[in-house]
């Protein structure tokens, strides 16, 4: 039988194939699988049997795998490459996008990617019966997109299939995984210390967005003193509570980023509740990124493993600090935390806020002490952001010329990718034009 899917695993998890999810199976024996345990080996195989047409990476004996699958997504683009990680890792999954694999598959979706795989390869069992135009038993496989080895001869497999001189098979279905980024992008905005303007940063730039035309939500993962539905002027939210009680409520907000304020899964209403509704924010997280175009998130100054999970699942993390020297002490502890968790920390935008000429701590002195890191000065923007955040009245904030909210607009589309950093753009084009207004109607 031609081989059809190679598997790249170390050559332990090849011997003990438990370890792999698949107790009950012997991969030296399955004809339609060639197992490989290391990278050479693993491209050179590739290479030499053109009949392949998935390729598995799960680990490697002598390199990392998500490197493995990458080069071999550029060998051959047209060739479905899925990533196999039975941890939960978000920059992983984000690093899986960028190389174009075809998926990231976790220790369940592979099982169930083995066995259609293992059920589609039964199909030669049948040509008998399929040369005499007998029609297929199993359920009509999709056709795959792309070059496959198997095109010209079957495409997708059809209703009845013509007596010819030759077998054809059925191609491997597709497996409904995708490692393209998920709708929204997400950014997560942490800190070290309180008093930072955390919120007041998260919550302007979720209006911006939301300004600029773009479906917003946030989610207040501050879980025991989070306030952003105060900042946003938002009554009777739904929280993290009510979620974790009924998954549907959270379908309810689905509306609400399109309408002038973002929308918001607010932070629970008692602070005992915080440890009970931890473990619900990557699901949440999860499912907002799926319903909206971008997704801020606001977290608590205390570290725990909420900020872990949240950092695994950000495309973009804002690290806010004041201008106190110890302000970046405590972020120079974060980051050596971030390094010790394995969370990668290169994608990081550092914030000096409420940053004044007179300020002890500049963007170059960040830079310099976190080794070259990517800093930002946010201006102080003085009473106006806390009283029109506080009253209630944030599109007032956004139409003035605050210098806070314009330093949040450059940072946002420093974070933005594509068309919604043009959304952005144009937006404030188009306030530009416009002739401003004091409050009261003074001009």
């Amino acid at each position: 039988m031609t081989k059809r899917v190679l598997l790249c695993a170390d050559g332990q998890s090849l011997a003990n194939p438990v370890l792999l999810g698949l107790s009950d199976e012997r991969l030296d024996s399955i004809p339609w699988l060639a197992c490989v345990s290391s990278a050479e080996s693993c491209r050179r195989t590739a290479r030499a049997i053109s009949s392949l047409e998935e390729l598995w990476v799960v680990s490697c004996d002598d390199m990392d795998s998500i490197n493995v699958a990458a080069a071999l997504k550029r060998d051959d683009p047209e060739r479905r490459v899925y990533l196999v990680s039975f941890g939960n890792n978000g920059s992983l999954a984000s690093r899986a996008a960028a190389a174009k694999l075809d998926g990231v598959l976790n220790e369940l979706l592979f099982a169930k990617r083995y066995e259609q795989v293992k059920r589609a390869c039964g199909v030669q069992r049948k040509a008998s019966s399929l040369q005499s135009g007998e029609e297929f038993s199993g359920q009509r496989a999709e056709g795959v997109k792309g070059k496959s080895c198997f095109q010209g001869e079957c495409g997708a497999f059809p209703e009845r299939v013509a007596a010819g001189p030759k077998t054809p098979r059925e191609p491997l279905p597709k497996s409904g995984i995708s490692a393209k980024e998920p709708r929204a992008t997400t950014i997560a905005v942490v800190s070290g210390t309180g008093g930072s303007g955390k919120s007041t940063v998260a919550a302007v730039l979720s209006l911006l967005s939301r300004n600029a035309g773009l479906s917003t939500a946030v989610l207040d993962a501050d879980l025991q003193f989070g306030d952003m539905d105060y900042l946003l002027g938002l009554q009777e939210p739904v929280r993290i509570e009510d979620v974790a009680e009924d998954g549907e409520r959270l379908q309810s907000i689905a509306g609400q980023g399109s309408m002038e304020r973002p929308a918001l899964v607010a932070a629970p209403r008692r602070i005992e509740t915080a440890e009970v509704v931890v473990s619900e924010i990557p699901t949440i997280l999860e499912t907002l990124r799926s319903m909206f175009d971008v997704v801020v998130v606001n977290t608590g100054a205390f570290w725990s493993d909420s900020q872990a999970m949240v950092l695994e699942s950000a495309d973009s993390v804002v690290f806010v600090m004041d201008a106190r020297p110890s302000s970046l002490r405590a972020t120079a502890h974060a980051m050596e935390l971030c390094v010790r968790l394995g969370v990668a920390t290169t994608g990081f935008t550092f914030v000096v806020n409420k940053h004044e000429k007179t300020s002890l701590l500049s963007a170059v002195d960040v830079a310099c002490a976190l080794h070259g890191a990517k800093a930002f000065e946010a201006p102080y923007g003085g009473r106006d952001v806390d009283e029109l955040l506080g009253a209630g009245y944030p599109e007032e904030l956004l139409a003035s010329k605050n210098p806070f909210v314009e330093a949040m607009a450059d940072l946002l589309e420093g974070l933005l990718p594509g068309k919604k950093r043009e959304a952005v753009e144009k937006e404030r084009s188009a306030k530009k034009r416009k002739p401003f207004f004091l409050r009261g109607g003074r001009s």
